[in-house]
């Protein structure tokens, strides 16, 4: 009779081989890759032996999964390997998103705040690409048109409820120029009243708040129970995830005290509307 570790570890090498064959590599493409030998691929596929989050967020990064898919399968790896914290480095293997295009989501809730830039799932193809510009990517127009295609997932049918609490400092981040980010608020302001799933809140500017954060983070719940919440926050050189319970309930409390500081949705659809009308006024423009 296997343990509960056991079963947990032959999901995450049955995620991982469908993901691999997802991303059109072979078993031996992967090892040859990773500087690994092959049965060292095919142990892991079949939870033939322990592995650890550094061997998952690896083969992770190599198939270019979405965050959230990647957030999954490393908070269900930590659990199996008793980690509560751990780093990622940002950056190594050119992430393939377009290959796992049909890869269901594994998610039922997603909670994000963001004190600095808007969320990758919010945002038009043009601030996208400024972004990913501004961050210094090599190919902003293939990370805006992968963003594009990934927010597919909020309409989708079995989509995730996606609850965003947003500082307004975030809505005037200068990554383009009037246009642009007039074009950002106007394009939030209606996804904000046409999405069913999106609850956003807008925390407005000079509000006084009892709580913050200094960073944005973002909070997933999954689908598969035997998958723990994972906290995640995104870094310039590396990624850091939280999964023990009280670390992610510490989040949540603070995502919930921000939220109650917020304005309502219909607020911050209005707020939104006001504010794309005064953008030349907040910004350092002739």
């Amino acid at each position: 009779m296997p343990t509960d570790a056991s079963v947990q570890r032959l999901r995450i090498g049955a995620e991982l081989r469908r993901l691999r064959e997802m991303a059109q590599l072979s078993g031996e493409q992967a090892a040859r890759t990773l500087g690994w030998s092959q049965p060292k691929v095919s142990r892991i596929e079949a939870g033939r032996t322990a592995f650890t989050v550094k061997d998952v967020a690896s083969l992770l990064a190599l198939y270019g999964v979405p965050d959230d898919v990647r957030a999954e399968l490393l908070g269900a790896t930590a659990e199996d390997t008793g980690e509560g914290a751990w780093i990622v480095r940002a950056g190594g293997f050119p992430r393939r998103q377009d290959s796992i295009a049909s890869l269901e989501t594994v998610t039922k809730r997603i909670r994000h705040h963001q004190p600095v830039v808007l969320p990758g799932l919010l945002q038009t193809y043009d601030y996208a690409r400024a972004v990913a510009a501004a961050a210094g990517a090599t190919e902003p127009d293939a990370i805006a048109a992968a963003r594009m295609h990934r927010q597919e997932m909020l309409t989708a049918k079995s989509g995730p409820r996606y609850d965003v609490v947003l500082d307004a400092r975030a809505l005037l981040l200068g990554v383009g120029d009037v246009e642009l980010i007039t074009g950002q608020l106007r394009a939030l302001a209606e996804r904000a009243e046409s999405l069913r799933r999106l609850d956003l809140r807008v925390i407005p500017l000079g509000a006084i708040v009892p709580a913050f954060s200094t960073v944005g983070f973002t909070i997933y719940d999954f689908r598969a129970g035997e998958s723990p919440s994972v906290a995640w926050i995104e870094a310039p050189t590396g990624d850091v995830y939280f999964s023990a319970t009280e670390d992610v309930d510490r989040y949540a409390s603070l995502f919930k005290t921000l939220r109650g500081v917020a304005l309502t949705p219909d607020g911050s659809i209005g707020y939104l509307r006001s504010l794309a009308t005064e953008v030349r006024r907040f910004m350092a423009v002739p």
